[in-house]
């Protein structure tokens, strides 16, 4: 919803301009009605419009001074004048104030149409403004970002900014203060992959600096999509090369510390020095199981194989295990292998009794 408040210091005129608007048709709402400059200043004091549409000529503070007040204290709002033709070389003068735009008197009903053009216009460009702000701190947009370099499919990435909501945003976003977080992302992302500290940081001032100088917000928008597409690019080629290496690494840190009851995968990322959700991405993606998934079942086969020795008591074989808790051991090792430790420890010990049974019968 748009509001407006209308201004004129004759009443006649700014009943009719109430009344010939369609507000339906750009979703706009009357803010209330002023016959002069300093009645709309109080109005706009109380609760600011987000438009006012007024006339030049009008007694105490003209159209002219309005627009003054309004560049100085409510940036926010616009300010659309009515003027004759005889005034328009002095409304010239409120080019400096950032008009919005002039409606020629007299009003006729094609005017009001051309008024209604500019107020739906201004209409789609405050909601594309709000739909910026929420984007830019939006962390669920950082999250989208991020996921979708990861998976380097190009044609996700490609309709991600160039459909949809988003895309709205960008070709609205003149400041490029949208665009310009959505890079910032793809440095993250580049910081992730394990690009070398120093020369990612020339590498964002000089990216910054090309994107800072394009003009408008489709060569921003193409300009980050090609970035991102060298980003992609440059990930697949040292995916093996560089993936490899870290999940040997992760391997042979678990294989080391899975008997550690305060080990985890959040340390295991430390000590990789990568973040956890790209780290789980490059072991899933490698083994064909999570993280937490391998470090239990290395933790469960130390389990079985000390539980085999029936002279190492239980809790021993949880401390040393991993598991710092009996409780959850007993029931962690239940889950996985359908038997209580206690039971495990029994089969075993029934067929080392009785070699020739069969597993069911021993245990029975």
């Amino acid at each position: 919803m748009i509001k407006v408040l209308l201004v004129d210091d004759d009443y006649l005129a700014l009943e009719g301009l109430c009344r010939m608007l369609h507000w339906d048709d750009f979703n706009g709402e009357l803010a209330g009605c002023a016959t002069d400059g300093v009645e709309a200043v109080s109005m706009i004091e109380d609760n600011p419009p987000d438009v006012v549409v007024a006339d030049i000529k009008m007694p105490r503070m003209n159209g002219i001074e309005l627009s003054r007040y309004l560049y100085e204290n409510h940036r926010g709002t616009r300010i659309i004048l009515l003027s004759g033709h005889s005034e328009f070389e002095y409304a010239q003068k409120a080019l400096q104030y950032r008009v919005t735009d002039y409606i020629l008197k007299p009003v006729t009903r094609q005017k009001i149409k051309e008024l209604e053009l500019l107020l739906t216009k201004i209409g789609k460009d405050l909601a594309a403004k709000k739909e910026i702000r929420r984007l830019t701190g939006s962390e669920a947009l950082k999250d989208r970002m991020l996921s979708l370099l990861r998976r380097g499919d190009e044609k996700t990435v490609y309709e991600f900014l160039h459909d949809g909501v988003l895309a709205e945003a960008l070709l609205h976003d003149t400041a490029g203060t949208l665009g310009s977080t959505l890079l910032n992302y793809t440095f993250s992302y580049q910081s992730e992959i394990g690009k070398d500290k120093s020369s990612l940081e020339d590498m964002k001032k000089q990216g910054m600096d090309d994107y800072w100088d394009l003009s408008s917000p489709p060569e921003r928008v193409s300009y980050l999509y090609t970035r991102c597409q060298e980003l992609m690019a440059y990930a697949r080629n040292r995916k093996s090369e560089y993936e490899q290496p870290i999940v040997a690494h992760c391997i042979q840190v678990i294989q080391e510390c899975f008997s550690d009851p305060g080990f985890n995968i959040s340390q295991l990322a430390d000590r990789a020095n990568l973040s956890l959700p790209y780290l789980s991405t490059v072991f899933k993606q490698a083994m064909g199981q999570t993280i937490s998934s391998y470090l239990s079942r290395q933790r469960l086969l130390c389990a079985q194989e000390l539980l085999q020795d029936i002279s190492i008591p239980i809790k021993d074989v949880c401390a040393r295990s991993g598991y710092e808790d009996p409780h959850y051991f007993a029931r962690s090792f239940k889950k996985q292998t359908g038997m209580t430790p206690s039971e495990y420890r029994n089969l075993y010990s029934s067929r080392d009794l009785h070699p020739d049974l069969p597993e069911k019968e021993a245990h029975s």
